[in-house]
């Protein structure tokens, strides 16, 4: 549909088609189309940008006038600027905007009120009281009858549509003079049929106010909010198109909000600014002593209502920047702990990061490993195994935390009681849904502060294993979830690479449907090489043995990192005592300081 913005747009795209059409006589001359006047003779005194940024824009230098191809429209074939869009609109092929509207309505012509034009109280509270000057009173054609205001609401050609009557005197309300009366905005009779821009006002007195800054302001007829307060909108759609800007100045507050959002997403959001004011309204700046060049100034500065989301690149600037160059000591996210890529990726807030392997393969062990080292660095989680009790869980972390197969009982406490600073379990062995789920996890971060969550798995939250719109689904609501509580979300799902496989998954091997790995942030997929851990057991030797054990038993591979810059393969060590992993830069440090070192055990 084809508003005045895309028709200038339009009109821009075929300037030489529009300026030989409008100007027969002209000819062309370099990047410009030249004639002697808007009559379209012969001549040099027209000119015509034909290209670039300027495209459309002419400039008569003999008679002073000038402006886009709409405006040339006018002047080379008379009428109105609404004449000249409907036109326009014809001559390109375009539809005409069309609005919802409500059932066809009659409505009732208001008799005339008996009145006069102001000079006893009504304009002593104009002029002295508000301040409105004369020549906006004149030309909104604001009446007086005895101690009352009269706004007349008439349409361009003049028509009465409806009219408010109002005491004068500070807090009365304005109430119309008739019902049943059609909804218009206030003050056509003081816009001139060539303004291409207009501020819309939430009141009568605002409109005369803007007015006697100098501006073209209308006022809407029933005040703030919205919904069927801004009904008017469906009977003045039509002759608002032709205004390339439309200047929301309804009052700084709720009410106010409300109306700018309910007009601006009914009129077009591209062409609709909101205006930000140092007082309540454009009054009270007037009576305040506000000059025109501070109301210019709010003009200049109103901003777009776009809808949410929409951003520009500047509006980022501080956040990329500091992407780029973190404060000292700073980190994007949580870590891994394994120093050959614990700088290389990061748990990061609102994001989902896949675990993946086969059956067996290690990758909720490896997360378990991850626990103790997340809960050193200030994160607290909770763990919902669907899979494995709460107790068995815990006897494999409190191995990992220590670095002890089999720690004392006293030992156990403590590494409990360290655990128990970060860390909740959700236990329900065999199926739960997700809803069910995400109502427990929301439970966690509002009273607990858990700002990372664990699933463990995929496949046991109720989800035939056939059902991909399903498992679409349910991901889609878990990442949902996840960047709406700022949060950070691990979910473990099985790959299709049986154990046969030589290398750790990527993300086309993850089991079910694709869009799981398309809806997660970060994969990290494990291959355990059982081979190899034959091979170790088989050794007949010690020292056979210790060779063997120099290569790798297990690859991290990191299929997928959105907002990372390292995707690829990091090889781990697995000990099988204490089912801690280890990567080249930590072999020799069998050890991880999170409470107490074995050391400190022993003794």
């Amino acid at each position: 549909m084809a508003d005045i913005t895309e028709i200038k747009r339009a009109l821009a795209d075929r300037a030489q088609a529009v300026a030989e059409m409008l100007l027969p006589g002209g000819r062309r001359e370099g990047q410009e189309w030249r004639a002697g006047s808007t009559a379209g003779e012969k001549g040099q005194s027209l000119g015509v940008h034909l290209v670039g940024a300027k495209a459309g824009v002419w400039q008569d230098f003999q008679s002073g006038e000038g402006g886009d191809l709409l405006d040339l429209w006018v002047a080379s074939r008379g009428g109105s600027l609404a004449q000249a869009l409907d036109a326009a609109r014809d001559w390109l092929g375009m539809a005409r905007p069309e609005p919802y509207r409500e059932p066809k309505k009659t409505y009732t012509r208001p008799p005339r009120p008996d009145c006069h034009a102001p000079n006893g109280r009504v304009l002593d509270y104009l002029r002295e009281v508000r301040n409105i000057s004369p020549e906006a009173i004149a030309a909104y054609k604001v009446a007086e009858r005895g101690d009352e205001i009269i706004f007349p609401f008439l349409l361009p050609d003049g028509t009465l549509a409806m009219a408010k009557s109002r005491k004068a005197e500070d807090g009365a309300k304005p109430k119309p003079t008739a019902s049943d009366c059609e909804p218009i905005l206030f003050g056509w009779q003081a816009v001139p049929e060539s303004a291409r821009e207009v501020i819309i006002t939430e009141g009568e007195i605002d409109a005369l106010s803007w007015a006697s800054y100098g501006f073209v302001a209308m006022s809407v007829p029933f005040g703030g909010g919205k919904g069927g307060k801004q009904n008017w909108i469906e009977r003045e759609y039509d002759r608002l198109e032709r205004f390339e800007r439309i200047y929301i100045s309804t009052d700084m507050d709720q009410p106010g909000d409300e109306a700018a959002e309910e007009i601006a997403s009914r009129l077009g959001r591209h062409r609709c600014y909101r205006v930000s004011l140092p007082k309540k309204d454009a009054n009270e700046c007037l009576v305040s002593g506000l000059g025109e060049f501070a109301m210019k100034d709010a003009i200049t500065k109103a901003k777009a209502l776009d809808p949410d989301g929409l951003k520009r690149p500047m509006e980022y600037v501080d956040r990329v920047i500091h992407l780029f160059w973190p404060a000292q000591g700073e980190r994007p996210g949580y870590t891994l702990p394994y120093g050959k890529i614990s700088d290389r990726f990061f748990i990061r807030p609102a994001e989902l990061t896949l675990w993946s392997g086969a059956s067996g393969a290690g990758k909720s062990q490896i997360l378990s490993d991850c626990v103790p080292h997340w809960i050193k660095q200030g994160s607290r989680l909770c763990i919902a195994s669907f899979e494995m009790k709460g107790e068995q869980t815990l006897r494999r972390m409190c191995k990992q935390t220590s670095g002890i197969d089999r720690p004392t009982a006293p030992y156990i406490e403590r590494i409990l009681s360290y655990l128990d600073n970060g860390l909740l379990l959700y236990e329900r062995v065999g199926k739960a849904g997700v809803e069910p789920l995400l109502q427990v996890f929301d439970y966690a971060r509002a009273k607990y502060g858990c700002d990372q969550f664990i699933i463990d798995s995929l496949m046991r939250l109720g989800i035939a294993q056939d059902d991909y719109t399903g498992q679409e689904k349910a991901v889609f609501h878990i990442v949902d979830w996840t960047i709406r509580n700022n949060v950070h979300v691990h979910l473990v799902a099985h790959a299709r690479k049986g154990d046969k496989a030589q290398s750790a998954p990527e993300t086309e091997d993850i089991k079910g449907a694709m869009e799981i790995g398309a809806n997660a942030f970060n994969i990290l997929t494990v291959w355990r090489n059982r081979r190899h851990e034959d091979e170790v057991q088989a050794a007949k030797t010690e020292a056979e043995r210790q060779e063997l054990s120099q290569k790798p038993g297990v690859i991290l591979n990191v299929a997928k990192q959105r907002n990372g810059d390292f995707e690829g393969k990091v090889s781990l060590w697995f000990d099988q005592a204490t089912y801690r992993y280890y990567s080249s830069a930590d072999r020799g440090l069998w050890k991880r300081d999170f409470m107490h070192s074995a050391e400190q055990e022993a003794a």
